[in-house]
């Protein structure tokens, strides 16, 4: 009888400028594992058709589906959700301190979290077009965007200072998951004009990020949708 354990495969569906997909994008080139993408235009509104919303009911982007032999298949439609369940199964290499240390543990979520839940939601593009429709103008969108975002990276800068000044990532020596939610937002920042300047630290554990193959292959300019004008090959 063979031990062998049965074969998973995990399909993403994914869009190349979608930071909540960048973040399992991250995750998944970490831990050395692969998925098949589903690429979803979100410009074109896919992520709104009916065929889509029977998958995601909040018509949203990512949506992880897993595929085991001889098991029934599911989903998971949260990033974050997505993220644990994927360091549950797949531990090694650990993108959260040992159970045995739950205080470091709290750090990384901690900073993961002013990421996920200070600064992405009301930042994101949905909210974003609302502000926007006030009056009409896109300069109101930008200035709400710059305020909520500036408050959430002083607020991680601080926590870089207090706990761990020394880098080389966020947390200490170690990629965990707060460096794998930061970057993405780093990346919608970047597209608002955000200037990093004021956050000294913070800046230089986005560039020591930023330089690793694993964060390269999962930014938007390196996706198979990403529009060929702004591919760059890694």
């Amino acid at each position: 009888m063979s031990s062998q354990a049965p074969k998973t495969t995990y399909h993403l569906y994914t869009f190349y400028s979608s930071s909540c997909a960048a973040r399992i994008r991250i995750a998944f080139n970490l831990k050395n594992l692969t998925y098949v993408p589903h690429y979803l235009d979100m410009a074109k509104d896919d992520h709104e058709s009916e065929e889509y919303r029977k998958l995601n009911p909040s018509a949203s982007i990512p949506t992880l589906i897993v595929q085991t032999e001889g098991q029934e298949e599911f989903k998971i439609c949260q990033s974050v959700a997505i993220l644990e369940y994927l360091e549950e199964l797949h531990p090694t290499p650990a993108l959260l301190p040992s159970p045995s240390a739950p205080l470091a543990r709290a750090r990384v979520r901690e900073l993961a979290y002013i990421i996920t839940s200070d600064i992405f939601p009301p930042t994101n593009s949905r909210v974003a077009q609302m502000v926007k429709g006030v009056r009409g103008e896109r300069d109101d969108a930008i200035s709400f965007v710059h305020a909520i975002m500036r408050k959430g990276f002083t607020a991680y800068e601080s926590m870089l200072s207090t706990y761990f000044p020394d880098g080389p990532y966020s947390a200490g020596e170690t990629v965990t998951l707060a460096d794998v939610v930061l970057i993405p937002q780093v990346e919608q920042a970047r597209f608002y004009r955000l200037d990093f300047s004021a956050w000294p630290l913070l800046s230089g554990v986005i560039a020591r990020l930023e330089a690793l193959d694993a964060f390269k292959r999962a930014g938007w300019r390196a996706q198979g949708d990403t529009p060929e004008k702004d591919r760059v090959a890694v």
